[in-house]
Parts: C-alpha cells; structure tokens; sequence
C-alpha cells in the first residue's frame, strides 16, 4: 500500500507541487471557497457513510429472508 502512495504521490504534477502553499492561502483568503469546501467535503463524507449503512441493509436483509426461508423449509419438511 505504501508503495502505491508513493507511486501516486509522483504522478502528481511539479507544478502543483510548487504551487500547493499559493493554492492554500488562497483558501485561506477566500472565506466563501474554503466553506464551500467543507460543506462538499462533509456531504461526500456523508453520502459515503449513507452507502456503507445502505449496503448494510441491504446484507442484513438479505440474511433475514434466507434464515427465515431455511427454518420454513426445515419445519416443513419435518
């Protein structure tokens, strides 16, 4: 894993690189820009853990139709 961040991390332009303390002052600077990050970051982070709950659900009641679909046929078959 480490090996595949370090190969990302050079993929990265030099450019951005160099340009990465201008880049966040000016976040700093813009009040408007830097909330609007927040925000879009906290909804992704929301919508990420929405999906894993979702997926979740979706196991857990797949579970519950198959266990209460093996006892119906092991009290029938009885």
């Amino acid at each position: 894993m480490r090996y595949l961040f370090l190969q990302l991390a050079q993929t990265i332009p030099p450019q951005i690189q160099e340009r990465a303390d201008e880049i966040v002052e000016q976040v700093k600077a813009n009040p408007v820009l830097m909330w609007t990050l927040v925000g879009v970051g906290a909804f992704t982070a929301l919508v990420f853990v929405i999906g894993i709950m979702k997926s979740a659900f979706k196991a857990a009641f797949l579970g519950a139709v198959l266990s209460v679909a093996a006892w119906v046929w092991y009290f029938n078959i009885r």
